[in-house]
């Protein structure tokens, strides 16, 4: 399968609940972009193409709520970030495929989900994560569900790093860099004004 069809299998976990310092630890996916809260762009994206979308969140934010979509409240304590919410995913989830991308991408491209699903084919790989042509970027993934006890495992022995985690496991690293915005994240105010003036520029 090497077009958008694919993805209807696959479910799809969005990371939220991460609070930014430098703007007064609000949560990243709720800030507002266009007037409409930064997580629900990255749904957009999503809900053409993936069988079920979750949202990963370490709180029952109201406004979460309101977006339509099954939260997952992380069961996991500790500061464990991201892959707590990665480790939630994979237990809810009914499809065979996990993508994962955090809340505060505006600008996500659903290509991304068919490269890595498409290099997980070729490598015979489990897990596929994205790279930008300078690093990688690890909260963007596709995993197989059948990996979830190999991270329980990795989490109870201590592991907390996704990407040592990722390297154990064989992961295939993909070369994204063609879909570079869609690694676009906000963490001050200066990036919420350039994703302003980039969405007026794409019409969202």
């Amino acid at each position: 399968m090497h077009d958008l069809e694919s993805t209807k299998i696959l479910s799809a976990i969005v990371l939220s609940g991460g609070q930014s310092r430098r703007m007064q630890g609000v949560d990243k996916g709720l800030i507002k972009l266009g007037g409409k809260p930064m997580i629900s762009y990255v749904l957009e994206s999503l809900s053409q193409h993936m069988s079920e979308i979750s949202i990963s969140t370490n709180s029952k934010e109201a406004a979460y709520q309101q977006l339509g979509y099954p939260l997952v409240v992380d069961e996991l304590v500790g500061n464990i970030g991201p892959l707590a919410g990665i480790h939630a995913g994979l237990s809810i989830t009914t499809t065979e495929r996990l993508l994962v991308v955090p809340c505060d991408t505006p600008f996500l491209d659903i290509k991304l989900a068919q490269r890595l699903i498409n290099a997980m084919e070729q490598d015979n790989a489990r897990i596929a994560v994205a790279h930008d042509g300078e690093r990688l970027q690890t909260t963007f993934a596709v995993i197989e569900t059948s990996k979830r006890d190999s991270l329980t495992v990795y989490l109870k022995r201590g592991g907390r790093r996704l990407i040592t985690w990722y390297k154990e496991e064989g992961a295939v690293e993909v070369d994204c860099s063609d879909v570079k915005e869609s690694f676009f994240n906000v963490n001050t105010m200066g990036d919420i004004e350039v994703a302003e003036e980039e969405s007026k520029f794409r019409g969202k």
